[in-house]
């Protein structure tokens, strides 16, 4: 039971009361409203600004205030609680200041909870958190570690164990974490939430676009995404004063019905100048990498895109990073391609996607044990995805486990009856472990799967063809 539920024990057990979360949840809704009263076409609504920030404020007054209730309730109690007690109290506190962007003031309580109960797991799980915000690597690596060590069985520990230790060469600890992510996925489709904590204040994966306010309010918005809320709310504020936002919106129009229009060229040239004026807008540069894109120019693309990733995006930040790892590992850039794919994964940790692109940049990398990581990673927090299954399969494969790829690569093929990189491999690893009879029904299997796949280009050559054909008669009938 508890290799399933141990991080949701977690918010069982260590999140402050409902008046908190609802207090938070106030200043997250003041934060979307203020994206939407900026982000017009027309530029933005003033009033609407106000209001949207006097809500942030409200908020976040309320937000300070409940937190305050969970320091009073618990600290005069701690010091006569029993151990174990004691460590639920110093953990529920952390957890509201890490919430709250209190991180240093976290690491106090949740250090001294896992002296009081080494055993509490959620204690060892946010107190590595804690370290990762801070950006102290050996200090997060031993509390997850330790966290991995209380419940060996455990995917999400053992992850995050895996994760933080990235790059390392292989070692007992690393063997045993990654033993234990094999052992869930071929345990069954159980989803497991590899988060400790929300990572962000608003869910990046709820937005099919990245969402930027206009240049003037980026300041703003880097200081909300340092957790520097008091101090976004008075730069917001300034800003709205020295808004022109409107001619930065009307840019953002024009180049938009230019590339309605097809008049591609005129719509980059609008795009350059716009953030020439507004060095500080995110939509611009977003679209302007899009269009680069689309127009074959990749490192026009890159540039603009690393700009955009800077300018504070309020959702969809993962995006953006998704686009810069998918130009860096088509140029074969690796190392940036990891990185930037690193970062999204962060950002959205229950995406299998995510976790798949940056297995095959690990995978280029020649990192196997990284890309395996990723790859079961991907199964975990979406057991339904075939591609997950046959990629670590394949992987496992490359790394002589035949055994271990046939489960996996099996397990794929139940999902997915067409996957026949999946079928093929099967078919590799049966016959290297003496299956002769199975592996011929999986290589035939992937031979009919291939015909099919051919056959259907075939068909769309011909389709394709056929309409080139028809628009160059049509052209000529015209002339």
């Amino acid at each position: 039971m508890m290799r399933r539920v141990a991080v949701a024990i977690l918010w069982l057990l260590c999140l402050p009361a409902s008046s908190n979360a609802q207090a938070k949840d106030d200043f997250v809704r003041g934060v979307i409203d203020l994206s939407q009263a900026v982000s017009g076409s027309t530029g933005a609504d003033a009033a609407a600004v106000r209001s949207s920030l006097d809500a942030m404020a409200k908020g976040l007054a309320e937000w300070d205030a409940a937190i305050s209730r969970v320091e009073a309730g618990f600290t005069g109690a701690i010091g006569g609680a029993p151990p174990a007690a004691a460590a639920r109290m110093r953990t529920t506190i952390a957890a509201a200041y890490l919430e709250r962007g209190r991180t240093a003031e976290a690491v106090v309580h949740l250090d001294r909870a896992v002296t009081l109960d080494p055993a509490f797991l959620p204690a060892h799980l946010l107190r590595g958190l804690a370290h990762q915000r801070l950006n102290q690597v050996p200090a997060a690596v031993s509390a997850f570690e330790a966290a991995r060590r209380l419940d060996a069985a455990a995917a999400a520990p053992a992850y995050l164990y895996l994760q933080a230790t990235r790059g390392r060469p292989a070692a007992p600890d690393r063997t045993a974490a990654l033993d234990a992510l094999l052992t869930a996925v071929s345990a069954g489709p159980t989803q497991t939430d590899l988060a400790v904590l929300p990572p962000a204040l608003l869910d990046d994966a709820s937005v099919d676009a990245p969402l930027f306010v206009p240049a003037a309010y980026v300041p703003g918005l880097r200081l909300l995404a340092e957790a520097k809320y008091s101090e976004a709310i008075a730069s917001l504020r300034a800003a709205v004063a020295a808004d022109t936002s409107t001619d930065e919106q009307a840019r953002l129009a024009r180049a938009d019905a230019l590339q309605a229009s097809k008049q591609y060229a005129a719509a980059h040239a609008s795009l350059t100048d716009t953030t020439r004026r507004f060095p500080l807008s995110g939509q611009a540069q977003w679209r302007l990498g899009r269009l680069s894109e689309d127009g074959a120019d990749p490192a026009g693309a890159l540039n603009a895109y690393e700009a955009a990733a800077r300018l504070a995006p309020v959702a969809g930040a993962s995006l953006v990073h998704a686009a810069i790892g998918r130009l860096q590992h088509a140029a074969l850039n690796l190392g940036p391609a990891a990185r930037a794919y690193e970062r999204r994964v962060a950002l959205v940790p229950q995406s299998a996607q995510a976790h798949l692109e940056l297995a095959a940049v690990y995978q280029a990398q020649d990192r196997l044990d990284d890309a395996l990581v990723e790859d079961l990673a991907a199964a975990i927090v979406d057991p339904a995805n075939a591609s997950a299954y046959a990629a670590a399969g394949q992987l496992r494969a490359d790394m002589g486990d035949d055994a271990g790829a046939i489960a996996l690569l099996r397990a794929a093929v139940r999902l997915d009856a067409k996957q026949g990189a999946a079928r093929y491999a099967l078919g590799r690893a049966l016959l290297r472990a003496g299956r002769a009879d199975e592996a011929r029904e999986q290589l035939t299997a992937f031979e009919a799967i291939q015909k099919a796949e051919m056959e259907t280009q075939r068909r769309q050559f011909e389709e394709n063809s056929r309409a080139l054909e028809s628009a160059l008669s049509g052209a000529k009938g015209g002339q």
